[in-house]
């Protein structure tokens, strides 16, 4: 390449940039003409109410509901390893 063609190659380069600048902040704006507003969201904290004793839980917990982590016991049998014996 030519010393000549180096420089015309450059001098392009640097008007469509500057070119592109200026459009660009036709098109978008500044944030100085366009400031943008962000909502703040609310810090999660790692202490969960209790339900029973917060009112305003009280509209949509049900107090006589069924506590399904409660250990369900079927029949009378006492033993905690029903098929140790059994064979197949």
């Amino acid at each position: 390449m030519k010393h000549k063609e180096l420089v015309i190659i450059v001098g392009v380069g640097f008007i469509s940039a500057l070119l592109s600048i200026v459009i660009s902040g036709t098109v978008f704006g500044t944030p100085k003409r366009n400031p943008i507003k962000v909502p703040v969201v609310q810090k999660i904290s790692s202490d969960f109410p209790n339900p029973q004793n917060d009112e305003s839980y009280s509209k949509i917990y049900n107090s006589d509901a069924i506590n399904p982590t409660q250990l369900i016991r079927i029949g009378d049998s006492n033993n905690s390893v029903p098929f140790k014996g059994a064979s197949n």
